[in-house]
């Protein structure tokens, strides 16, 4: 499990109780954060910028809920530095919160789940399934230079010019010759 950096962040940030008080201290706090804490570029560095976080923490004017906060953060450590073994990993998880609270609210708008396991499986394959399909805004198309959906972002491929075909033929299997390896 990778640890999310940004929502100790956050967490950081909503226990400063008296922000406008302790402005200074508040961005004191906040630039040892992102500074040394996010931008370690390797485990040992973060070990030891998180170590000295604490303590500099520890001996600031902070509020009791912020310091247990950064401490809980160091005793947690392999969790938040286990990014460090995959480069290409994000240290934050708001790409993946962002997709989650879309689907939240579309389970939220349909009074979340009524009836039996499998409606509820194939109610969220369905809106999967359309999220990965549906093409994008306009300007998004453009930004990701002509592809139109998440599918073909990750794919680099379409088999068809409507994004209705790609998820009819994806989603049936075709062009897949071989049966899965167990």
């Amino acid at each position: 499990m990778i640890r999310c950096l940004l929502h100790v962040f956050i967490k950081i940030r909503d226990r400063f109780t008296k922000k406008k008080q302790k402005r200074d201290l508040f961005e004191k706090t906040t630039d040892w954060f992102w500074k040394h804490c996010f931008a370690a570029t390797s485990k040992k560095a973060f070990a030891q910028n998180l170590r000295r976080f604490d303590e500099w923490a520890q001996n600031q004017e902070i509020n009791e809920p912020v310091a247990t906060a950064i401490s809980k953060m160091r005793k947690q450590r392999e969790n938040y530095s286990a990014a460090f073994d995959f480069p290409d990993a994000h240290r934050t998880s708001n790409m993946l919160d962002r997709l989650m609270r879309r689907l939240d609210r579309r389970l939220f708008s349909s009074q979340f789940l009524h009836g039996s396991l499998q409606a509820a499986q194939r109610y969220v394959r369905a809106w999967a399934l359309i999220y990965n399909f549906a093409p994008s805004n306009p300007q998004t198309v453009k930004w990701h230079n002509g592809w139109q959906s998440p599918a073909e972002r990750l794919n680099k491929f379409h088999y068809h010019e409507c994004w209705l075909q790609n998820l009819l033929i994806s989603s049936s299997l075709g062009g897949f010759r071989d049966p899965p390896q167990n």
